[in-house]
């Protein structure tokens, strides 16, 4: 289930001798909820007031009302002040960062406006013209040319426990074995651990996974993906786990295989970054 369930993050490889395609899924339900769109102060003509009509039309759906994100992916802009600069902030906007977009086609007027709401930054009359600010609240409110719904969605919200595991039971990731001329499905395995739940006795788990497998004609599938920052190899006939490596970061891609002077390797792209797993830069090849 989920926006990023199933197999449509990272694709399939398929053996062409046996017909038998390997997937990765994941199996993380999220939770869209609608919300009221605060109503703002008709009477704050402010650039600040300003900012904040800017605010709910372009932010509030992901980072809220309340301005707290959703505590992983989606980061809180809560005391904002006090860990970006004005400089910083406006970078971001224009150049985006992690999942969020660039927002570098909003006016720079608005631009100012948000960031002086976000940053809560002093307003001095010279740099705000009088009127300015309802200007740009009344521009920013009827910018589709239909009235402001007093709703919006919350944004793209995993569906958690208390603990941050997805909020059904495991697996959350598998990889399957399909067979292409019968529709069966031969075997499927949990992909990717938590160390701290198998320290626990809690048979291996699984994780949301981004990044596709590889086949090999020696009876490997290679495959990354996993929240957990590993690589591994299973055998294609059973399914059965018989290698793997730490990486630098998390490999949410998929491997590729080359030869150099007769000798074969696999390489993997670590950039990690998603899902609360540090970001890298790195790319790591194994010799078979």
């Amino acid at each position: 289930p989920g926006f990023d369930g199933g197999g449509e993050w990272g694709g399939a490889a398929v053996d062409q001798e046996t017909k038998i395609m390997y997937i990765n899924c994941s199996e993380m339900p999220w939770a869209q909820v609608m919300i009221d769109v605060p109503k703002g102060n008709s009477n704050d003509h402010s650039l600040a007031g300003a900012g904040l009509t800017i605010y709910n039309q372009r932010c509030i759906s992901c980072h809220g009302p309340d301005q707290k994100g959703n505590g992983s992916t989606i980061p809180a802009l809560t005391n904002l002040e006090k860990k970006l600069s004005e400089i910083q902030v406006n970078s971001i906007l224009n150049s985006g960062r992690n999942m969020m977009p660039s927002f570098k086609a909003i006016p720079e007027d608005e631009k100012k406006a948000l960031i002086t709401f976000l940053l809560k930054l002093p307003e001095k009359e010279a740099t705000v013209p009088a009127g300015r600010g309802a200007q740009l609240s009344a521009a920013a409110a009827s910018k589709s040319g239909l009235p402001p719904a007093p709703y919006t969605m919350a944004g793209y919200n995993r569906f958690e426990d208390e603990n941050g595991y997805p909020g059904i039971k495991p697996p959350w990731g598998t990889l399957n074995a399909i067979n292409l001329s019968t529709g069966k499905l031969l075997w499927k395995v949990p992909l990717g651990e938590f160390a701290e739940l198998t320290k626990k006795g809690i048979p291996i788990t699984g994780t949301e996974n981004y990044g596709g497998p590889l086949v090999t004609k020696g009876g490997l599938v290679f495959i990354a993906a996993t929240k957990d920052e590993k690589i591994r190899a299973f055998d294609k006939k059973t399914g059965k786990a018989v290698w793997e490596a730490q990486l630098p970061a998390a490999g949410y891609a998929t491997p590729a295989c080359y030869e150099v002077d007769g000798k074969q390797f696999i390489v993997i792209a670590c950039g990690g970054g998603k899902i609360g797993s540090k970001s890298g830069d790195s790319y790591v090849a194994f010799a078979l």
